[in-house]
């Protein structure tokens, strides 16, 4: 018997044998990419991509499409031996996808692809002005961020004479040889390897001497610099300057910076002290219109998304606002507050709500992103919106972050890692703190440099070396994307589940607790007397708590207030957003009374942030992916003596000031 089962297995061994060689063999040699990075440049895009250490490919196919009839695809194929390739002749703004294939003797590999938006890098000069003298016109400007110009073109008609002005610092130019009371049109750019910048224009009559240079034709609270025209005031030396704006307010600085709160026609008087004490005045009629715009759909050059949580933020210059979009990516886009037209986009694939923006004291813009799977943490350029750096961090990042008075950024993943970020070396990482948690909710910092990071777990305190100061002791669960608020020695926080917080930032003590049970609590505000605001989710209300804990006032406002926080006025109104019945809503500090109520249109699933031009400003979620930022002429003023908005002020640093 044994004979007979040895027999059939070896003839079983044998026909498997035999079978298995006679079978195709799969083919293992077709290695697709091991991985594929494109950067953008100016009309092109840069690919680079890294093999598998066993891939023998004979070459790799290069492709491209778009999604925008304005630009064509393509394709291209390199040597085996090329790791990198530059796509040239593409349109700037527009989003491409490109993917690269090895090709082997048996076939194609799998296609690995990854997207990018050529930008322009052709930078203009900006605040050109032309102050008219005698038969000249001197020209004024700033120079573009870049060291990629050559030179400066100046044209000037009539006569279309072209000057050529190869030194790239100057920022001043007179133009001699000029017919007074003949009006001149002044046209500049910056001539690039790949081209001119847009043109900048300006004009001036020589003869026709203004006393003032300043724009004529402004918006109601669009700033707008003023100065003296020192080709006109030539009586010997300035030792002092006044100013009547015409509209009751009055300056002494040599430049000032003025905004109008009404339409209508001001004459702006300058008078001119000079060293011998005798005086010179002039003046210059002002034109002050409306806004220019009420809403900005987040759709720009092939980039598209809507906003949840974050609020918009604004340059320290208060000219261009801020705002990242979450789904169906994190793109941040840079919004022109007169205009209402796009300044730049920074693209990011991935999701970023929760994460920023946050705009520091030199403009520069920081944005984190809920994707680990990408550098979570970016610094971009104001100017141009270009990346200055980039860091990746351990986990997803979902509390919005917060920047120190000495440029220290601090990020909170949903690890419950805090990061201190060392912002003028690239974003180095100084310090990191791990704690306890499997999510980040929130960071803030104290007038000392004292930073406090809530997450769903408690709420820790670290000096600005991260040495631990205290943890608060108990069940404190600090909601996921949230915010502290602070005033004087006092932390609040709102709490998953509901409710509010109060810690003593001295010590790490809880002073009292106030309780809710209807979902998650949202964005605590405080008022210049000590008050709380803060919203919860799922009653559909506001709260009003005094500084001892106890209720002032409790406003059920029947619309959903998911993500929503307030933005309070210099007159005692909160404002909010709701997401239910897309409305914004001004509640009376004193009451909860609701005083202020305008349709959106599309749902508010964000703080909202009064500007300084006085308007009330947020984001949106839009069909098709597509939000929008609304603005509403409400004619108010942001408290600025307490913790008034999510992120304690208009660049939502998150820090006491």
């Amino acid at each position: 018997m044994k004979k007979i089962i040895y027999s059939l297995l070896f003839i079983l061994t044998v026909v498997f044998t035999a079978c298995e060689e006679d079978l195709p063999k799969a083919n293992f040699d077709l290695y697709e990419l091991k991985s594929l990075t494109a950067t953008a440049g100016d009309m092109n895009v840069t690919l680079a991509w890294e093999a598998y250490e066993n891939a023998r490919p004979n070459e790799y196919l290069i492709l491209w499409t778009s999604g925008s009839s304005d630009a064509e695809g393509g394709e291209m194929t390199v040597d085996a031996k090329t790791m990198t390739a530059t796509i040239n002749n593409l349109v700037n703004d527009v989003a491409y996808t490109f993917s690269v294939q090895p090709r082997y003797t048996g076939g194609l590999a799998s296609k690995t692809t990854a997207a990018c938006t050529p930008k322009n890098a052709r930078y203009p000069i900006s605040d050109l002005t032309a102050a008219a003298g005698n038969e000249r016109v001197r020209l004024r400007w700033t120079k573009p961020a870049s060291e990629r110009f050559t030179r400066y073109q100046v044209t000037v008609n009539p006569g279309n004479q072209i000057i050529n002005l190869d030194d790239t610092s100057l920022e001043e130019y007179i133009v001699d040889g000029l017919t007074n009371d003949q009006e001149y049109t002044f046209n500049v750019v910056c001539v690039y390897p790949t081209g001119n910048s847009i043109p900048v224009e300006t004009s001036a009559t020589p003869g026709l001497i203004y006393p003032i240079l300043a724009n004529t034709e402004l918006v109601v609270w669009e700033p707008c610099a003023f100065a003296y025209n020192d080709m006109y005031f030539m009586a010997g030396e300035v030792k002092s300057v006044s100013w009547d704006f015409g509209d009751g307010t009055t300056s002494g600085e040599n430049n000032p910076v003025h905004a109008f709160a009404t339409t209508g026609t001001y004459t702006v008087a300058v008078t001119v002290t000079y060293v011998n004490n005798t005086t010179e005045s002039g003046s210059l009629a002002v034109t002050v219109g409306n806004y220019k715009w009420n809403s900005v759909d987040l759709n720009f050059g092939g980039l598209t998304g809507y906003v949840k949580t974050s609020n918009p933020v604004f340059s320290p210059d208060g000219k261009t606002m801020y705002i990242p979009t979450s789904t169906p990516a994190g793109h941040l886009f840079a919004i022109d507050v007169v205009s209402g037209e796009f300044k730049w986009v920074f693209a990011i694939d991935k999701v970023t709500y929760g994460g920023g923006a946050l705009v520091g004291s030199d403009g520069t813009i920081y944005q984190c992103v809920s994707n680990a799977s990408v550098n979570n943490v970016y610094a971009i350029a104001p100017t141009n919106g270009k990346q200055k750096w980039a860091v990746k961090l351990d986990g997803v990042i979902g509390a919005f972050p917060a920047l120190s008075a000495d440029g220290i950024l601090y990020c909170l993943t949903n690890k419950s890692i805090l990061y201190a970020l060392d912002v003028a070396n690239q974003g180095s990482i100084k310090w990191q703190k791990q704690l306890d948690g499997d999510t980040g909710g929130a960071v803030v910092l104290d007038k000392k440099g004292n930073v406090y990071a809530g997450t769903n777990a408690t709420i820790y305190a670290f000096n600005s070396k991260g040495e631990p100061l205290w943890t608060l002791e108990g069940d404190n669960k600090v909601t996921e994307r949230g915010a502290f608020a602070l005033n004087g020695n006092m932390l609040y926080a709102t709490l998953k589940g509901g409710g509010l917080v109060a810690v003593d930032m001295t010590n790490g003590t809880k002073k009292w607790t106030y309780p809710t049970t209807k979902g998650d609590a949202y964005f605590p505000i405080v008022d210049k007397n000590g008050n709380i605001y803060f919203t919860e989710k799922g009653s559909q209300t506001v709260h009003a708590v005094n500084a001892n804990g106890a209720k002032i006032w409790e406003k059920k406002v029947g619309n959903n207030l998911n993500y929503s926080g307030g933005a309070l006025s210099t007159d005692g109104i909160l404002y909010i957003g709701t997401q239910s019945n897309n409305k914004v809503l001004g509640l009376d500090i004193t009451n909860g009374n609701i005083v202020f109520e305008e349709i959106v249109g599309q749902q508010v699933m964000a703080a909202v942030t009064i500007g300084p031009d006085k308007r009330l400003y947020c984001g949106t979620i839009g069909s098709g992916n597509i939000g929008a930022v609304k603005a509403f002429d409400i004619n108010k003023t942001l408290e600025t003596d307490s913790w008034s908005i999510r992120g304690g002020d208009i660049q939502g640093t998150n820090r006491q000031k």
